[in-house]
């Protein structure tokens, strides 16, 4: 009995070896006359070189001031840019492509399709609570391969949950001191608040929470920025505004730090926009991570006729996509600190696609590409007050480091180029993050509207 446990032992640990993908390399990794940039915005060094030794960046700076380690595996990055892995601070990843049918099983097509898009760190912002804790768990053990995993647990909304099986329900100041005792034994990252928590009660959640020392981050739909929200102390919205915002609105939330995360991809859905043109479904980071039954239904998705109600709230979102990409510019202009997030998935939200696509979005609502590119790393570490761990290349932080071919500091589409994607100082097979019908489970999403029927 014995020598089978210990049989067994062995082939688990080699199973585990084999599935986490994230054992540091053995021998360092050196990347050779690549264009870096660093995440924190600055001019990017057009003859650089990153050396990557076990999950820690050694050395990001000119190839003239590198020295290469005799051992080292060569990555030649001539014509090529290498930056920090990206992050994506407003994800689900419960949900299938719809954003409202349920998808538990199939969070591994999940996981890799944001690896093979070269995001390395999210935040689940609302999910079935001990679900993305075990999910968080045991992506940090290695269990399981994906990016790192932020979370909020479920949300805290009011009597009547937006998304019931999503949220607690708060019916009496009386809960929140123990909802947020059991958020504090779960360790959180956050807590988030949701759409129809009165004022008064989100401020006594803010007032506990904080003394536990969590954070507060909130959605609450058209009343995302709004100075009566600020001063109830909460500490970042999970939304940027779509509300027509004042100087003085903004000047509240810059002098309270704040921290606003963008989000235009999913408004740019509501707004029906992408979904008038079917092309970006043959984007790589689509086609090559993406179950063939999610673009059918997305596709006759697409052709649906709309009712009269429908096309009201399309419209009216027209309007909010309008008014939330002059907001994201307003609040960097104004110092507030911002993330890109895509809120994923949605119908023409993909896993992982969506943040290059954010990305994109925020350079159409006027900022350059070095500025949204801050907003998906240095600044999405900032606000899970992580800058000294990830986030930028610089020496000392985790060696998290995505390779694309081209120049996102000219051309932020280039992002989506993607050559190399290194995960704590492992080089990963993105080969094998793509989705293959021949080797997937084929699970398939419980449908139906999960949201609650008086919304």
């Amino acid at each position: 009995m014995m020598k089978r446990r210990s049989l067994l032992y062995a082939a688990g640990v080699a199973v585990l070896c084999s599935v986490q993908g994230l054992a540091a390399q053995e021998k360092p990794i050196v990347i050779l006359h690549a264009r870096i940039i660093d995440g924190l915005g600055e001019r990017p060094i057009e003859d650089g070189t990153v050396i990557l030794r076990g999950r820690t960046i050694e050395y990001a700076g000119p190839a003239s001031g590198a020295t290469v380690p005799r051992d080292a595996q060569i990555i030649e990055g001539k014509g090529k840019s290498v930056l920090p892995g990206l992050a994506d601070l407003h994800v689900h990843l419960q949900g299938a492509w719809d954003g409202i049918s349920v998808d538990l099983l199939g969070y591994q097509r999940y996981l890799n399709a944001m690896l093979y898009s070269g995001i390395t760190t999210i935040l689940d912002t609302g999910n079935y609570q001990p679900w993305v804790l075990q999910l968080r768990q045991e992506v940090a053990s290695g269990h399981l391969l994906g990016p790192r995993i932020y979370c909020t647990g479920a949300m805290i909304d009011a009597a009547d949950p937006a998304w019931p099986d999503l949220a607690y329900a708060l019916t009496s100041w009386a809960q929140i001191p123990e909802f947020v005792h059991r958020d504090k034994r779960a360790n959180v990252d956050l807590i988030k608040g949701y759409a129809n928590l009165s004022d008064r009660m989100l401020r006594r959640l803010v007032e506990e929470a904080h003394k536990e020392k969590i954070r507060v981050v909130i959605d609450q739909w058209e009343r995302n920025g709004s100075p009566d929200l600020v001063r109830t102390g909460i500490d970042g919205f999970a939304h940027a505004p779509t509300r027509n915002m004042r100087a003085d609105d903004i000047q509240l939330i810059h002098e309270r730090e704040l921290f606003v995360i963008t989000t235009l991809t999913v408004e740019e859905y509501s707004a029906h926009r992408r979904l008038n043109d079917l092309r970006f479904l043959d984007e790589p980071l689509i086609a090559e991570t993406t179950p063939p039954w999610f673009l059918t239904e997305l596709r006759a998705e697409a052709a649906r006729t709309l009712s009269e109600a429908e096309k009201h709230e399309v419209q009216a979102s027209v309007t909010g996509f309008d008014e939330m990409k002059r907001n994201v510019r307003k609040l960097l202009d104004a110092g507030v600190l911002l993330a890109a997030g895509t809120d994923a998935p949605y119908p023409g939200v993909f896993q992982g696609e969506a943040l290059h696509h954010e990305l994109e979005l925020l350079v159409e609502a006027g900022m350059t590409p070095l500025e949204a590119l801050r907003l998906a790393t240095f600044n999405a570490a900032r606000i899970m007050h992580a800058e000294q761990e990830w986030g930028t290349l610089q020496a000392g932080r985790q060696a998290n480091v995505v390779i694309v071919a081209g120049n996102p500091a000219e051309r932020i589409s280039d992002t989506r180029k993607i050559e190399t994607v290194i995960l704590n100082g492992k080089i990963l097979d993105r080969n094998s993050l793509r989705f293959d019908v021949k080797k997937d489970a084929g699970f398939r999403a419980v449908t139906g509207n999960f949201s609650s029927p008086m919304q």
